[in-house]
């Protein structure tokens, strides 16, 4: 679907073009520098001028703080809204405080947005192990993962121990300073833990599953 060009100028024009094609080519927005090399301009508080009027403007939306947010803002009703959700490559004790770090991003890709209240805590992953097979879950899935979300008893978490990324069913402990994570298979040969052992990621909210 086009745009209404005639209230944009002819740099805005220029850069709305330039982002409508750039997300056609590669699947996900692109970022400021990326914008500048494509219109040839090489400050990028220019460019970073120039999507503030067209977001005020109401052509394109952005989240803040987000690397890749950009949004075209479609007016026609059949067009759902999106997010654009990152797909991390790994997850380590160095990168643990930083996952959604531009170098540990490797594409973004639109979801619809209903589905997703805080678009921005949430990340996808390929399924780490094969701990909950039973349950459903294998190497083959692809997960997606809300940092920010309330956890409960029964509930799938992503966790990091010992420099495994694991699946584990989560539940509170009566000693408030132990978890009870709970596998189908158990890799590590425990599901008592210490606070202190583990870094629980966040909570896996939904999965895509190949057939």
């Amino acid at each position: 679907m086009s745009v209404d060009f005639n209230f944009l100028t002819s740099k805005q024009k220029k850069v709305y073009t330039a982002i409508e094609s750039f997300i056609k080519s590669n699947g996900m927005p692109p970022t400021v520098r990326e914008i500048g090399e494509l219109i040839g301009e090489k400050t990028p508080g220019a460019v970073q001028g120039i999507l503030n009027r067209l977001e005020e403007k109401g052509v394109i939306r952005r989240q803040a703080r987000v690397a890749r947010s950009i949004q075209l803002v479609q007016d026609d009703s059949n067009y759902a809204p999106h997010a654009y959700l990152p797909l991390i490559k790994k997850i380590t004790e160095r990168n643990i405080e930083d996952l959604l770090n531009m170098y540990n991003i490797v594409k973004y890709y639109p979801l619809p947005a209903h589905l997703f209240e805080k678009s921005e805590s949430c990340f996808i992953i390929k399924c780490p192990d094969n701990s909950l097979l039973e349950s459903g879950i294998n190497y083959e899935d692809t997960l997606i993962i809300d940092m920010e979300a309330e956890l409960n008893d029964g509930d799938i978490v992503l966790l990091l121990f010992e420099n495994l990324v694991l699946l584990r069913f989560y539940s509170k402990n009566e000693n408030p300073d132990q978890l009870i994570l709970k596998a189908d298979s158990d890799l590590t040969g425990k599901e008592v833990f210490n606070k202190n052992e583990v870094k629980i990621i966040g909570k896996l909210i939904a999965k895509y599953s190949k057939y």
